[in-house]
């Protein structure tokens, strides 16, 4: 057997690993973006005196026996939370949209009380083994604002949208 045939140039991602699919999301014009150490992007709300309203986006290619519900649960699980509530059903509410899982939690975090809600999405890339893009989009509120700040979240989070790119081998 000949391991030694002519070369090919192949790019990453590509369809045989794609990668994480790129995605839109709309966040209030007077908030900031920054690139978090463990995660894709996050978003500030603007400054007040004790905490800054924010969101976080993560994603990973994570294998299909893991369900959305275990990895929004493992995204609050992971900043100390262990009141964790499910918000809605998880699944899609038709066949054009991707599935989600909704979870809430309030924690103590540097003395404050603060609400998280984790929201998880795949995108459409699922491979031929399973493994798919899952994001999971984290925010925080302080719990005393939440009635407020908690729809803001929730309005950002709903705006999430993977886009699609055409990838070759």
């Amino acid at each position: 057997m000949d391991t030694h045939g002519p070369m090919q140039s192949v790019g990453w991602p590509n369809s045989v690993s794609p990668g994480i699919s790129p995605f839109r999301i709309d966040v209030p014009s007077n908030w900031s973006a920054i690139e978090p150490a463990d995660g894709l992007i996050a978003f500030l709300a603007p400054p007040n005196e004790i905490f800054r309203v924010n969101l976080v986006v993560f994603g990973q290619r994570v294998p299909a026996d893991q369900t959305l519900g275990q990895l929004a649960e493992e995204a609050l699980l992971g900043a100390g939370a262990t009141n964790i509530v499910s918000i809605g059903v998880d699944g899609a509410d038709n066949d054009d949209q991707l599935p989600s899982a909704a979870r809430r939690a309030d924690l103590l975090l540097e003395g404050r009380l603060v609400r998280q809600v984790a929201v998880t999405t795949e995108g459409p890339d699922r491979s031929r083994t399973g493994v798919r893009s899952v994001y999971a989009l984290v925010g925080s509120c302080l719990a005393e604002r939440a009635e407020v700040d908690e729809m803001v979240l929730i309005d950002i989070i709903s705006s999430f949208t993977v886009t699609t790119s055409v990838l070759t081998p």
